[in-house]
């Protein structure tokens, strides 16, 4: 299943993720830079301890560590049970500066914690330089910062919201002109292309409109010149095929002792003027506007199908096809012309493209049906035009009329019904 994806959504979502990205990312550092700066501070501080003890000894400098809540070990096995479980005496080296705290899960605070600063006296023995803070000092560091939090979480919700709005804005000022090109690009006729191509703030959508019209503009000539085309070649023909048909017809009431020679070619003559007939009558229904409606005239929809049915017979000729017909008279109110035109083209498509079989018609009420069965032309046997079923369409959209076909390997179905104004 295909999802249509808002480029505007997306936009705003990556904005949007920005920001709580960037926020959780700078609260994350700011808590790195602070255990950062704190162990570098009792860092500084214990080697200041060991160059006062270099140069004044262990006794003067150890009875006022107190104050600093510092505490001297001279060696290894002296140390708290605690330091030792997390460093052995080998992990430990000199002008290296050891941290770890103590907590029951990850994201609690910590109970208690260790800063251990390895240090080597005059003598080569190492001793180490200890700060250990526990629940008196932490507990009052935790006071503080819960006491601090109502500021900093409203200092972070100002924060969240200011760039949440600078986000809609940003994506406010992209969608307008946005909204703009779509919005131009929907109201573009046949009669607005002459117009002038509006700015539309960007450079990019300037470009993509110019595009946009530049292609249309360029439709819009081909399209006008194959429809000139086609008017002028229609009409052009058409009185040269009425002389062809006039002087075909005139040959077949004058010439009755033709030899079969020539009679099949005279044949031939008269069918392919009639296919030049409708093949130039389709062609100018199709380049006519869709919007132009034909005069509405009430006429017998039974007796234009049998008379078509007649028409069409010459298509039969040489063919194993039975035409079986089962009309009700029907009084119809609507367009003849177009009546004609539409029934013209399925009786002639099912009888030039049914080798041998059965056709049926029948009209009941509003509903024309015809069926053919049987051995049915496909490939290059099919020597008809593509265009009668177009046209077919393009009438039925023009006038609201029901079209429905449906095909099998041997069988054809087209159902029409006359929507408006058709009366029994």
């Amino acid at each position: 299943m295909k999802i249509n994806q808002s480029l505007l959504r997306i936009v705003l979502a990556f904005i949007s993720s920005a920001i709580l990205i960037l926020i959780l990312g700078y609260s994350l550092l700011a808590k790195s830079f602070y255990f950062w700066g704190l162990d570098n501070s009792l860092a500084i501080h214990a080697a200041h301890i060991q160059k006062l003890i270099s140069q004044q000894g262990f006794d003067p400098i150890e009875a006022k560590l107190d104050i600093f809540n510092v505490q001297l070990y001279r060696r290894y096995q002296d140390l708290p049970d605690i330091i030792k479980h997390n460093y052995a005496q080998v992990d430990l080296q000199t002008q290296e500066h050891y941290s770890f705290e103590i907590k029951n899960k990850w994201y609690d605070f910590p109970e208690a914690a260790y800063f251990v600063h390895p240090a080597t006296a005059q003598n080569g023995v190492m001793y180490f330089i200890v700060n250990k803070f526990d629940d008196q000092y932490l507990q009052p560091e935790v006071d503080r910062i819960e006491a601090d939090m109502p500021s900093i979480w409203v200092v972070s919700a100002v924060t969240i919201i200011i760039l949440l709005l600078l986000g809609l804005s940003l994506v406010n000022y992209i969608a307008r002109p946005v909204n703009k090109l779509h919005h131009w690009a929907q109201q573009l006729t046949l009669k607005t292309l002459a117009a002038p191509v509006p700015s539309f703030g960007f450079r990019e959508l300037d470009e993509l409109a110019e595009k946009i019209h530049t292609n249309l503009q360029n439709i819009e000539k081909t399209l006008s010149r194959e429809s000139q085309f086609l008017q002028h070649a229609s009409h052009e023909l058409r009185t040269p095929i009425a002389v062809i048909l006039s002087n075909a017809s005139l040959m077949e009431h004058l010439w009755h002792d033709a030899p079969p020679a020539c009679q099949k070619p005279l044949d031939r003559i008269t069918r392919a003027g009639l296919t030049m007939s409708h093949l130039t009558e389709t062609l100018l229904w199709l380049t006519r506007n869709a919007a132009y409606h034909p005069t509405i005239e009430t006429f017998r929809i039974d007796h234009l199908i049998i008379e078509l049915i007649e028409e069409h017979q010459y298509l039969l000729k040489g063919k194993s096809v039975e035409v079986e017909f089962e009309l009700d008279e029907i009084t119809a109110q609507q367009p003849k012309v177009l009546v004609r035109i539409t029934v013209a083209n399925l009786v002639r498509n099912a009888m030039q493209h049914t080798d041998s079989g059965l056709i049926k018609i029948r009209l009941t009420g509003d509903k024309l049906i015809i069926i053919n069965n049987g051995s049915l032309l496909i490939g290059e046997k099919n020597d008809g035009f593509g265009l009668g079923i177009k046209l077919v369409r393009q009438i039925c959209d023009n006038q609201g009329w029901h079209y429905h076909q449906s095909a099998t390997d041997s069988s054809c179905r087209v159902e029409l019904i006359f929507l408006s104004h058709a009366s029994k």
